[in-house]
């Protein structure tokens, strides 16, 4: 039997060929089915693509309780910084971002703010001589608390006449040149009663965010006496119910007031 070389070579070049061209259609095929497994079955998976979490209210909460809170929504948390405010306790959250009700992604890590553990060292004012107006407004740009008010028989009005912290005279000298106290204090102070001679009309607090109303009482001369929370359904928590003296009824500077406000028992 004869064999034809040539025609030997044109089968083998065409047989090659043909392997090559399937062998490339094979591999954009597989090339193809990889990318639109990756991006359309194994991305949205691994990010839950399209799924969103609305970020809840972490605001006031305590960071221990912040762990399981956020697991339980899939989401994660990092304590980015902190800061102190007297009107929290320690470790409370006092910011957040996102913010509540924002849309995120599944896993998403809320940065929060704390409250520090431990309250900085601030210098206390000399309020001696100011209104007690002023006193409180100053006091509490500083981040103190006002505490026992005492009125005195004394020409000036409601002026602050003493200082006190835990019981113990603070001298203007002192205040002068720099008296360092723990931010959050209470500060008691010593006010002139004008001699007993101012009467004043009792306002009305009713309605009055609690903090507020005593700010008030305290820059017209007056005293906080019991402060007594009750259940109220239909006014905000904090809010002032009632107060003793009534509206409008004639009293001293230095009367010591009582408030009802909307809180738990």
């Amino acid at each position: 039997m004869k064999f034809d070389l040539n025609e030997i070579k044109a089968t083998f070049t065409e047989d090659s060929r043909k392997a090559l061209w399937f062998n490339l259609a094979a591999m954009v095929s597989i090339g193809l089915f990889l990318v639109i497994l990756f991006f359309y079955v194994y991305l949205p998976i691994t990010t839950h693509h399209g799924e969103t979490i609305t970020v809840p209210d972490l605001e006031g909460m305590q960071l221990s309780q912040i762990p399981s809170f956020l697991d339980d929504r899939d989401l994660r948390y990092y304590v980015s910084d902190s800061t102190y405010d007297h009107r929290y306790p320690a470790l409370t959250v006092l910011k957040q971002d996102p913010a509540k009700g924002a849309k995120v992604k599944v896993n998403r890590r809320i940065h929060i703010t704390v409250n520090a553990t431990m309250p900085p060292m601030e210098r206390l004012p000399n309020i001696i001589d100011n209104s007690m107006k002023q006193a409180s407004q100053i006091l509490e740009s500083y981040g103190f608390k006002i505490g026992k008010v005492s009125y005195v028989p004394d020409i000036a009005a409601n002026a602050v006449i003493k200082v006190f912290v835990n019981n113990k005279e603070i001298i203007e000298k002192q205040l002068q040149e720099g008296f360092m106290l723990a931010k959050g204090s209470k500060i008691d102070l010593q006010v002139g009663d004008g001699m007993g001679k101012n009467d004043i009309t009792m306002p009305d607090l009713t309605g009055m965010p609690e903090e507020e109303a005593e700010t008030y009482l305290r820059g017209i001369g007056l005293g906080i006496g019991a402060i007594i929370y009750e259940e109220n359904t239909t006014k905000e928590m904090g809010t002032v119910l009632r107060q003793k003296p009534t509206v409008n009824s004639k009293i001293k500077v230095g009367t010591i007031v009582d408030i009802w406000v909307a809180g738990e028992n």
